[in-house]
């Protein structure tokens, strides 16, 4: 614990204290369950620029910030404010810094005049519970949150009580008894919580129901005023009783008055006014009229009474839980339907009736299906619950949503009425609609749907009921921003079908910014593509200074692709990725792209939006600016695909609205890399280690046997350190590794180390090009390629070299290895003029490569006259990697976007049969001979071939654009086919390498690097 420098002061958050924050937060991460993430200065001012807290109390120790509690208006529920965020450093825990902090909350609350202060936390918080307990919270009893609210503000400022405590303190004279559980006591269906207080003076309690979050229950030292209804449950538009009583615990009478006029659902309407001696009693009746279910999250429709006792005011309240004498619920079990075909549905039952009954479900007729039968009569017990199966055809796609006629009769006879709506969506190929649900307003279109819920405008993206993979979060417009949409009921909702689409737009107009009207269309094509943009018009009076739409979104990550740093950066499927582990200031893309369970899904925004990640939501905002009345701006467009794009490559072209000519390379989110794969003589080679997760590094880092310390105070998301090289390889595999961050992680790294040089002549235009390990050998006038590649001594090309044959399916065969454009045969491209001569070329980074160049020209082929193009073969003195790839020198006016081209080569050498093909799939490794029976294969990264007469392994690793390699054999032959797009002045480059040990593909995806 942290000796205080000095008294902790509370004080109102500013800029100037940002930086102060940023260290909090960093210093708290042991707190937050060892979260690494790093805050900075200016994402605490972006974040608090955009938070819509009311207020932010910082605690001070000196200049130190050491705790931190924002306070904000609930966005669940009405009639609270919201504790968002409560932290103090780990080192000041112990210090009441929490408690100062929570009061001044509290004190907030009840100077604004709210009735609640609400917040969350978890189940395990043991440390906290007890002091916001302290603090007056009642731990909610949930399944799906743990939600606590805090009623001292209502209790302070009902006028009723002020006397009470002018004797009592409400924090210092408390009673209740502190347990780490859920409160409240349960009657009648009812839970209550409740305060008690007790000194030398006097003593009160204060009850609390919990779905009206109203007062129930006062008793001090004068009297006992209850309200009470016999049950929660209600039966709708049923008359029943509730009564206010009054118990007079002095020696002088209470006058005591009390008043109650009806709400939108509830209807009552009462009046009493008399004199109590002893006890007094006023009933009243009330009837609760036909409405949706409340539901957990939100006050419960409740009876409010008014009551003066000798002239001070308190409000008692009581929430209940409208029911019908039955719950109906239908359900569709599949995805899509089909029509005309004989399915069911499912009606599930439940008997709100505390008594036997039996029910008869009767279901109008309907065009949309033809029902086996249209009355279900079933008896279900007390309480109970039956599900039934509805036998139906099917005719139309759509939403159906029958209204049915309802009798419940119980076991005396007394029989009762009512009607109720079920709703099932019927999904079909290339069906677009619309529907409204108990709980949702959806649009469908094929397996695509949109769910918005009702309580919060959260809208779900999904091809499936059971699987809901995205959510865009309730729209916010400011600034500052509000939550009030959470709360609000839209103007409108309504659906409308095109041709290819269908749109659901939400109209809303804003309390807190007057007159701004927000209208969100989500727009839903049948291939999975959902476009969302929002208009706001300034419909009011007043200029509104600075307008901003903020859309949050979140999904649960895995598998994704983030643009970071300029790179394309895959977070694996073994770590989920929170979005908040993200640094915005990294993001230099507008896209991201997930390849989880839930499959491919891309979202991508317009370029002029921001987008980052805030806490654990993605925030995609628009800046509009002034607003004069009658002016009107639209946010960008913001695009998710649900399947519709199934690599990253395919949605990077969609985001950025133009093709990708080049696949990116793609960097792990913990990167370890050379900083040349080419060791240059007499030098060391230098490792960068790199983490792309908003963390500094904090761990130890071995590489060979040199130790390096990184810790979280040098704040480094790289890390470099220079190795001493005392003799390489030609290739050389360095291996790493790093533990830290919770993580322990190996690498192996590419480095190739040239020495010698490479030789080359010419005897009779043949060409013949040595590095000392790999000799090539070309004769245009043969054949356009090499037809001989030694390596050690040993030949790897079958060729017909110096005369054209026939062979297996080829007429005439030459062998060997050549590029060429696909869908020119053999004779065709000897008809053309080519030739050869011996070239160097640096690479990327400065290295020279030596080689052949063969230069080909078409003027025969009618539809390549005109177009030159040179292959090239590439080597390092002694290193045994051959470097191949095309050039286009001349166009010739033709359009190359959609030719493909195709390196092609035969394996050999002495015997056919001494080749072996290694492949590795999902489950197992596996070979094949190649010369013994046809066997065409798709080659992986880790394949490789093997032959009798050498002891090197031959990798063949395509360039990022090809597609995958295909190998086929036969008794004749060994055929090695790379394909990709010619949309290019130069192809990246495929290599060949040939070595003892046994390489990943991963590993040697790293000669990639090599670009000329």
């Amino acid at each position: 614990m942290a000796q205080l420098n000095k008294v902790i002061q509370i004080e109102k958050y500013h800029e100037g204290l940002a930086a102060g924050v940023a260290r909090m937060w960093n210093l708290s991460r042991d707190g937050w369950g060892g979260d690494t993430r790093v805050m900075t200065e200016e994402q605490v001012k972006k974040k608090e620029a955009n938070s819509d807290n009311i207020e932010l109390y910082l605690a001070l120790d000196g200049e130190e910030v050491v705790g931190y509690c924002g306070l904000s208006e609930y966005k669940e529920d009405t009639g609270s404010l919201y504790i968002p965020l409560l932290n103090v450093r780990p080192d000041y825990q112990g210090h009441k810094i929490g408690k100062k902090l929570l009061l001044q909350a509290l004190e907030k609350t009840v100077e604004l005049g709210w009735p609640r202060l609400d917040l969350y936390t978890w189940a395990g918080n043991t440390k906290a519970v007890p002091l916001y307990k302290k603090c007056g919270f009642f731990w909610e009893d949930r399944d799906d949150s743990t939600h606590l609210m805090n009623f001292i503000p209502q209790v302070l400022n009902t006028p009723l009580l002020k006397p009470v405590f002018e004797k009592l303190d409400w924090y210092g004279d408390s009673t209740r008894l502190i347990e780490v559980k859920p409160d409240g006591y349960k009657e009648n269906g009812f839970t209550f919580y409740e305060y008690s207080w007790q000194n030398a003076e006097t003593s009160a309690r204060v009850q609390f129901e919990r779905t009206s979050r109203g007062i129930s229950l006062i008793e001090n030292d004068e009297f006992i005023l209850q309200l009470k209804i016999a049950d929660h449950e209600v039966i709708q538009e049923e008359e029943r009783e509730f009564e206010i009583k009054l118990v007079n615990k002095g020696a002088a009478p209470l006058s005591f008055k009390a008043s109650g006029i009806g709400n939108e659902r509830i209807k009552y309407d009462f009046a009493a006014e008399q004199l109590v001696v002893d006890e007094s009693i006023i009933p009243a009746a009330f009837t609760v009229e036909k409405g949706e279910e409340p539901s957990n999250w939100h006050t419960h429709p409740s009876i409010s009474a008014t009551v003066w006792i000798n002239g001070l005011e308190c409000e008692l309240k009581l929430g209940v839980f409208p029911i019908n004498p039955a719950k109906i619920e239908a359900s569709y079990s599949g995805n899509l339907s089909f029509l005309d075909k004989e399915t069911s549905i499912d009606v599930e039952i439940t008997n709100n009736l505390r008594e036997n009954a039996d029910f008869q479900l009767s279901f109008p007729e309907n065009e949309q299906v033809v029902l086996e039968r249209n009355m279900v009569t079933t008896h279900i017990p007390d309480r109970g619950r039956k599900t039934v199966s509805l036998p139906l055809t099917l005719k139309k796609h759509g939403f159906y949503k029958p209204e049915l006629t309802i009798t419940a009769t119980k076991m005396d006879g007394q029989k009762l009425s009512f009607k109720q709506d079920v709703s099932v969506a019927f999904k079909g190929s290339g069906a677009k609609f619309g529907g409204e649900s108990k709980d949702f307003w959806h649009i469908f279109n094929g397996l695509g749907q949109i769910n918005v819920r009702k309580r919060d405008l959260v809208t779900n993206v999904a091809k499936s009921k059971q699987n809901l993979p995205f959510a865009f979060l309730t729209p916010k417009l400011g600034k500052p921003y509000s939550l009030e949409f959470t709360k609000k009921k839209p103007n409108s909702v309504t659906w409308e079908v095109h041709d290819s689409s269908v749109d659901l737009k939400i109209c809303l107009d804003s309390a807190d910014m007057e007159g701004l009207r927000l209208t969100q269309t989500f727009r839903l094509f049948g291939d999975g593509i959902l476009e969302t943009r929002a208009e706001v018009e300034n419909k009011g009076k007043s200029t509104h200074p600075d307008v901003a739409f903020s859309q949050p979104v979140h999904q649960d990550l895995e598998q994704v692709y983030f643009p970071l740093d300029g790179e394309v950066v895959y977070f694996s499927e073994n770590r989920i990725m929170e979005i908040g582990e993200l640094d915005p200031e990294r993001i230099t893309g507008n896209w991201y792209f997930s390849e989880g369970h839930s499959g491919p899904i891309g979202l991508s925004w317009s370029k002029d939006s921001n987008a980052g990640p805030e806490s654990w939501q993605f925030i995609i905002e628009d800046q509009f600016g002034r607003l004069e009345p009658g002016a009107k701006a639209v946010s960008g467009t913001i695009t998710l695909s649900l399947g519709a794009f199934q690599t990253v490559d395919d949605f990077i072209g969609y985001a950025e609205q133009a093709p990708v000519l080049k696949k990116p390379d793609r960097t792990s989110e913990l990167s370890y890399q050379s900083d040349q794969l080419v060791i240059k003589p007499d030098s060391d080679p230098e490792f960068t280690l790199k983490t792309y997760r908003n963390s500094y590094l904090n761990g130890t880092l071995i590489i060979g046997n040199e130790i390096h310390e990184i810790t979280s105070e040098m704040e480094k998301t790289s890390h470099s350190v220079t190795v001493p090289v005392t003799a390489s390889q030609p290739v050389s595999v360095f291996e790493a590794a790093y533990e830290g961050n919770g993580t322990e992680a190996r690498f192996k790294e590419l480095l190739l180390s040239p020495s010698g040089r490479v030789t080359s002549n010419c005897e009779d235009d043949r060409f013949i090009v040595d590095n000392g390990v790999i000799t090539l050998k070309s004769d245009p006038a043969f054949y356009p390629g090499i037809y001989s590649m030694e390596v050690n001594g040993h030949e790897w090309l079958a060729n017909s070299y110096p005369e054209l044959t026939a062979k297996s399916w080829w007429n005439p065969w030459a062998g060997g290895m050549k590029t060429a454009p696909r869908g020119i045969n053999t004779f065709s491209l000897l008809k053309e003029n080519s030739h050869a001569e011996v070239v160097e070329k640096k690479d990327c980074e400065g290295n020279t490569w030596s080689g052949l160049a063969i230069t080909t020209e078409f003027e025969e082929h009618k539809q390549w006259k005109g177009v030159q193009y040179v292959q090239y073969y590439f080597m390092l003195p002694g290193v045994p990697v051959l470097a191949s790839f095309a050039e286009v020198t001349d166009a010739g006016g033709k359009n190359l976007a959609d030719d493909v081209w195709i390196t092609d080569l035969f394996v050999g050498g002495n015997q056919l049969t001494d080749v072996k093909i290694s492949v590795s799939d999902s489950q197992q490794g596996h070979a094949y001979h190649a010369g013994s029976e046809e066997i065409p294969l798709l080659m992986d990264g880790d394949s490789y071939f093997t032959s009798n007469c050498s002891d090197d392994k031959f990798y063949m690793i395509p360039n990022n654009d090809a597609y995958p390699t295909d190998a086929y054999t036969n008794k004749e032959v060994l055929q090695l086919v790379s394909r990709h797009q010619g949309e290019f002045a130069k192809s990246a480059p495929l290599f060949l390498l040939f070595d003892e040990r046994r390489l990943t593909g991963d590993l040697l995806k790293k000669l990639r690097r090599v670009q000329f």
